[in-house]
């Protein structure tokens, strides 16, 4: 009986522990968006906002000076974001221990139909104190996997940072 009990004990944990390290569901939330100037297209989908952008949907925050949202008409969920400023910054929560991803780029677009983030001219993102900078970066959110090419003059620069070792008992 009293293996019984430590199994499931260690069953319940294995799943609190599965579930604390869940990602925060973002997309789900509200798009809540403050700009000085916006226009709505109800047959495109397409809205536009114009001067000190802000907009925050869940733990995603994304400041720019020129923001175009595209809406599928049909199910009225938000399919991408296309920011741009001097520069257009993107953050994220990426799980409940508080990394974050943060990025910032001349030209910001983020897809939540499949948790792209593509950073276009003089592009940086930075999770975990790992950082990279280049003039394209494509990243995975969802995977935590990137891409990054510079197209003009230079290089693509990365700094990772070694891992912990693990305490040992």
């Amino acid at each position: 009986m009293k293996q019984l009990i430590n199994l499931t004990t260690l069953v319940a944990l294995a799943l609190m522990t599965q579930y604390a390290n869940a990602l925060p569901n973002d997309v789900e939330k509200p798009l809540e968006i403050q700009a000085d100037e916006a226009s709505f297209d109800q047959n495109t989908g397409e809205a536009i906002y114009k001067g000190n952008v802000f907009i925050k949907q869940g733990s995603i925050e994304i400041q720019a000076e020129y923001l175009k949202v595209s809406t599928n008409t049909t199910t009225r969920q938000f399919s991408s974001l296309e920011a741009s400023g001097s520069p257009a910054k993107f953050s994220q929560q990426v799980d409940w221990s508080g990394n974050i991803v943060i990025s910032k780029g001349n030209e910001i677009r983020y897809s939540t139909e499949d948790s792209k983030l593509e950073i276009i001219g003089n592009g940086y993102l930075s999770r975990m104190d790992n950082t990279i900078s280049a003039d394209h970066i494509l990243y995975m959110i969802d995977e935590g996997t990137f891409s990054a090419e510079k197209k003009d003059t230079g290089r693509v620069s990365m700094t990772l940072q070694p891992q912990t070792p693990k305490a040992t008992k």
